[in-house]
């Protein structure tokens, strides 16, 4: 059996909270799984919170987890993770969709691909953070800034110090 996953950007899933729903809740949509005409079981998609946005970086993320075969193709994102494929792409609304399936033909259970797209999305953020603070470092000089210190926490939160330089 596979799984599908609705990657639900992280202001979507907010006001999902607020409806009552909640994103992290919504994986609980997947027990109503049925069977298909061949008795196999059918899955209903669940939800999932996520900051996922730019492909590239998600490709990125999606290396860093083991997915050496990370491809984006057409707006459709593979990988294979811990011998689970993961195949990625925007639905009409824009929003991720993910499917996993294990390639010796087990259950993807809800458990397992919740942890899987955490670890993404971790890894996503990551990436982000290391795209945010370059941004940060390329930019400072020009808009008037001077980088005084930059350190790493153990959790990988980057500080950085700016002084504004006196023009006077």
């Amino acid at each position: 059996m596979s799984i599908s996953l609705i990657l639900l950007p992280a202001a979507l899933a907010a006001a999902a909270a607020v409806g009552g729903t909640g994103a992290l809740g919504a994986i609980a949509l997947n027990s109503r799984a049925t069977s298909g005409p061949r008795g196999e079981s059918e899955a209903v998609p669940i939800a999932v919170q996520t900051r996922m946005k730019d492909p590239d970086l998600l490709a990125a993320a999606l290396a860093d987890l083991g997915g050496a075969d990370a491809v984006l193709v057409d707006g459709v994102l593979t990988a294979t993770i811990d011998g689970v494929e993961i195949v990625m792409s925007r639905t009409d609304d824009g929003v991720w969709g993910a499917h996993l399936s294990r390639l010796d033909g087990h259950e993807v259970t809800e458990a397992e691909a919740t942890a899987l797209m955490t670890r993404v999305d971790a890894a996503y953020a990551r990436h982000v953070q290391r795209a945010v603070a370059e941004r940060i470092r390329s930019r400072a000089d020009q808009a008037g800034f001077e980088l005084v210190s930059e350190t790493r926490d153990e959790d990988d939160t980057v500080t950085m110090v700016l002084n504004v330089r006196d023009y006077a």
